[in-house]
């Protein structure tokens, strides 16, 4: 059966081919069915996805038997057009619904009513099949027992305790990706209306989020990361340093959680080296190969639904350095490091229905470093060292603008951020026979950092939770085998507000001559 009329149909009707109702030059058609109605085919609006406000009226019972219904909506709050199934008579049976949705999304309270039923339905008559996103937002199919009917809404469960956090404006769409449960759908007695509901966020937030802080986290070291404990002169020396860890997070005040796993390889070497016999001065280059991997979990819907998403970064970093010694021979003293790299970054997210999306992105750091060792006497050459250091970096961050599948623009996350460091490290000096030196080391830093990591879809803006300080604890041992070769091996973890959290473990091998 195929209509593209407003005339009524009387007498009961099974459709098992394609019944279209409304067409693309009409908005607001009304196609009545003057009996029951049993769809197991494809039920259709006509109107086009710009116009939506098409009516199939169905004065009687309404039975899905595997059928499917298409339907055009405006995704925004409770009062968006729509295009609508109206059955005076009882809903049952199984039908798959599939919205195409535009708009800019908003936060709503009951919902978007798709589906008006006179008199009762089924929990599982109407089961969504596809994602259904605008801006920041994710809505989901609700049955309400109270009046038997269907909507469309972007509320989160009503025990959340966050209500959303910071958005800018409080209106969106989102794109994410199904968890685990095989609930395509989800249909659940909705909350009743009034009072504030929380929206349910798309999951690709947080992974746009942590392909911008794994690229910038990642550029972040100090001297002693790069040149370890060093109690003698060198004319030059070429090292290298493995990096590997696993950071959690979250974002939108704990509505979304981030899971990263990342690794680093980074080479580098002097150039040049002056010195006087008391000072020094070293300029060295370095470059390094970043990877990091990111599941990216929304806050879960008011029918238990949550979705995911997964990202990736992975590029590289090249860079300068250069560290004046006070004492040329022991470097013991003051000190004062400064670095400059530059990162260029391939960026990937997937999720869900929105699909795959790929964008480049740049940063450029400057660190400058300082710090004062002092050094202790202990019996039998044996010597334990103080210093306490200083640091402060400056960060600029900038990303590719992506369309995703649903028409969202997703970008905003071009920045500029300050990151601070106070911190004591303690090292120890054995001599193990006559050329081997142990060093064991710990190093406890407290960081600042003077912004957030944020993403705009569609002008509205949302930020990672990052907390304002962290504390940072680092502890390793570093062998010198000869006058030559030295290794190096350290565990280092921070942990902040927010549940944020980062643990890494690193090795080096340095040659010096």
């Amino acid at each position: 059966l195929a209509a593209v009329t407003v005339l009524p149909v009387n007498g009961k009707v099974t459709n098992e081919g394609t019944l279209v109702f409304g067409d693309s030059d009409e908005t607001g058609a009304i196609f009545t069915l003057n009996g029951d109605l049993i769809n197991m085919g494809t039920m259709t609006s006509g109107s086009s996805s710009s116009t939506p406000g098409n009516t199939l009226y169905v004065d009687g019972d309404y039975t899905g038997n595997g059928g499917s219904l298409y339907l055009n909506t405006v995704l925004g709050d409770d009062d968006s057009a729509t295009d609508k199934l109206v059955i005076t008579g009882d809903a049952s049976g199984t039908t798959d619904l599939y919205i195409n949705g535009i708009g800019n999304g908003a936060q709503t309270t009951n919902g978007i009513e798709v589906v008006d039923v006179g008199g009762t339905s089924t929990s599982d008559a109407f089961v969504l099949k596809n994602e259904v996103n605008a801006s920041l937002y994710t809505y989901r199919l609700y049955w309400n027992e109270s009046d038997n009917d269907w909507y469309l809404a972007s509320k989160a469960q009503s025990d959340d305790d966050d209500s959303g956090g910071d958005v800018t404006p409080p209106d969106d769409d989102s794109d994410v990706t199904p968890s685990d449960d095989g609930d395509d759908g989800g249909n659940v007695t909705p909350p009743d209306d009034g009072g504030d509901v929380a929206p349910q966020y798309r999951a690709d937030i947080g992974a746009y989020m942590s392909n911008q802080w794994m690229a910038r986290n990642l550029q972040m070291q100090t001297l002693y990361d790069r040149e370890g404990s060093q109690y003698r002169n060198a004319d030059g020396s070429v090292w290298a340093r493995f990096k590997a860890g696993k950071a959690e997070s979250e974002a939108v005040s704990g509505n979304i959680d981030m899971d990263s796993n990342y690794s680093q390889f980074q080479l580098g070497g002097d150039i040049l080296a002056w010195g006087n016999g008391q000072q020094s001065v070293t300029v060295g280059v370095m470059a390094s190969y970043i990877n990091a991997d990111t599941d990216s979990t929304g806050n879960r819907g008011a029918d238990g639904s949550q979705f995911t998403s997964s990202s990736n970064v992975d590029g590289y970093n090249l860079g300068v350095y250069a560290t004046w010694f006070a004492d040329a021979q022991t470097h013991s003293g003051a000190y004062v490091d400064s670095w400059y790299q530059y990162g260029f970054y391939n960026n990937s997210v997937e999720s869900g229905d929105a699909g795959s999306e790929s964008y480049d992105s740049t940063a450029n750091a400057v660190s400058l470093e300082t710090g004062y060792r002092y050094d202790i006497a202990l019996s039998n050459g044996n010597t334990v060292s103080l210093t306490p250091q200083a640091q402060v970096v400056w960060q600029n961050y900038s990303a590719d603008s992506v369309k995703d599948n649903y028409g969202t623009r997703i970008d905003g996350q071009d920045s500029d951020s300050w990151t601070t460091r106070l911190g004591l490290r303690v090292d120890g000096k054995l001599y193990k026979g006559s050329r081997t030196v142990i060093q064991p080391f710990a190093e406890a830093n407290w960081l600042h950092t003077s912004d957030d990591v944020s993403v705009s879809f569609d002008d509205a803006t949302v930020k990672q939770d990052l907390p304002a300080n962290r504390a940072e604890l680092k502890v390793g041992l570093q062998a010198d085998i000869d006058k030559q070769w030295s290794v190096r091996a350290q565990v280092a973890g921070q942990t902040g507000s927010n549940d944020f959290g980062d643990l890494n473990g690193s090795l080096n091998l340095r040659y010096n001559w």
